[in-house]
């Protein structure tokens, strides 16, 4: 039996995808949050999100799983609803609907896995040009003081890199996580500086003017 008009399967088709869709990005971006909190406090993931957001970024593979795992999802939830409302017959005739959902699903996938293809890449260049340092602290803090200055306009990734590869219980983590110490205290005391000399600087407006 039929419970709604063809006309209306692809509106709910298309927004079930959107809600769907919209509720992985959620996760992801919450389980991103998490584990940036824990790394930059360079600590192991402590929850659930928060390992999952490393088992996704470690490996392009992981990401590719995930992607696929997400668009399976999809079209079993698509093809229950539909089903659930309409009947298998209808489903059929609004699989043109159902093709576009997935393929701009898939874009997304695909788009999600190949930033943490460009992370690993950058992560593995990083990882080589300090191990083949002598003066690893140097290369690191190098670094460091280039993204500092470029501000807003540093490269992300670089320091998702850097914070990962502090993780590390070798000379190489050992190395980054002293120069982001260092420089996260220089940092701290700028700014505490700039608000006392702010506070001190801080024009005296005088008694107001009665009208």
């Amino acid at each position: 039996m039929q419970f709604i008009p063809y006309s209306i399967l692809p509106l709910v088709i298309i927004i079930h995808a959107l809600l769907l869709q919209g509720v992985w990005l959620f996760l992801g971006r919450h389980a991103r949050d998490i584990y940036l909190g824990d790394i930059m406090r360079f600590r192991a993931p402590t929850s659930y999100m928060s390992r999952y957001y490393d088992w996704r970024v470690t490996k392009f593979v992981n990401a590719l799983m995930e992607g696929i795992v997400f668009l399976v999802i999809l079209l079993c939830s698509l093809i229950l609803i539909s089903v659930a409302l309409a009947d298998l017959a209808t489903f059929l005739d609004a699989i043109f609907y159902v093709a576009f959902v997935m393929f701009l699903s898939f874009l997304s996938s695909m788009q999600m896995a190949w930033r943490v293809r460009e992370i690993n890449e950058r992560e593995s260049r990083i990882l080589s040009s300090i191990s083949a340092s002598v003066d690893k602290v140097g290369v690191v803090r190098s670094m460091v003081e280039d993204l500092i200055i470029q501000g807003a306009m540093g490269d992300g990734r670089v320091w998702f890199a850097l914070y990962r590869l502090a993780q590390r219980q070798n000379q190489v983590g050992w190395a980054i996580r002293d120069v982001l110490l260092e420089k996260g205290k220089e940092l701290m005391k700028m700014q505490q500086y700039s608000e006392r000399t702010g506070e001190l600087g801080a024009p005296d407006k005088g008694p107001g003017i009665q009208s």
